[in-house]
């Protein structure tokens, strides 16, 4: 008998007993699905990271852009046991403009800017991505049929093999200066936010990891 059992045996009528028994074993069952602490544990750099691409400057022969850095990354060393790998679960959220992946596949249908593999087309504009050592692959996030002046907000949930101990690279990289700034006024697709990371917008801009679960394979 479990200690919630009998901690209640004496408030619940006997024939209640087994139904509480029996609901206990499913709130387990459903906590063993997100995998044990250390699992969890193991993703812990990849979980709330934001990496935020702000301007460092105008660009006034396009004004719904701004200058920025061409290359933002931040590492982080996935941790778990060596030889194991892992489902890793994420949320992932992004204020982003378009560009085009050649090759890789597109494993959700729903979620066509969710590229597996293949490399950067459209180079002069911010391929945002998470690239993982072990198993080796790359992961973009904003793969769109054409580029143009537009911001997209994303927000869906990807999981992605890691083994333990392997190097995982958030990223985004572009081949000029230039990026579409969310901060501008006057248009529909500016000026959005990611609700419960930012309270107001941010300029240029961002991504946000969240691990919603690890599983050993």
């Amino acid at each position: 008998m479990t200690d919630l059992s009998l901690r209640l045996r004496f408030r619940l009528p006997t024939w209640l007993l087994p139904l509480v028994v029996l609901a206990g074993g499913a709130i387990g069952a459903v906590s063993a699905q997100t995998g044990s602490a250390g699992d969890v544990k193991a993703a812990a750099g990849l979980h709330q990271l934001f990496l935020h691409d702000a301007c460092t400057g105008d660009y006034a022969p396009q004004p719904d852009t701004c200058l920025h850095k061409q290359l933002l990354e931040k590492p982080v060393t996935f941790g778990g046991k060596e030889g194991a790998v892992y489902d890793v679960r994420l949320r992932i959220r992004a204020i982003v403009e378009p560009t085009t992946i050649t090759g890789g596949e597109t494993p959700h249908a729903e979620h066509p800017y969710y590229q597996v593999g293949g490399t950067i087309r459209a180079r002069d504009w911010s391929a945002w991505h998470i690239e993982v050592s072990n198993p080796k692959q790359t992961y973009w996030l904003n793969h769109y049929p054409k580029v143009s002046h537009t911001i997209y907000l994303e927000d869906f949930e990807a999981t992605i093999p890691v083994a333990g101990g392997a190097g995982v690279v958030v990223r985004v990289v572009d081949g000029n200066d230039r990026q579409m700034d969310n901060s501008e006024q006057g248009r529909p697709d500016r000026l959005q936010i990611i609700k419960g990371v930012v309270d107001k917008p941010l300029d240029g801009q961002m991504l946000r990891l969240d691990v919603l679960r690890v599983t050993p394979r």
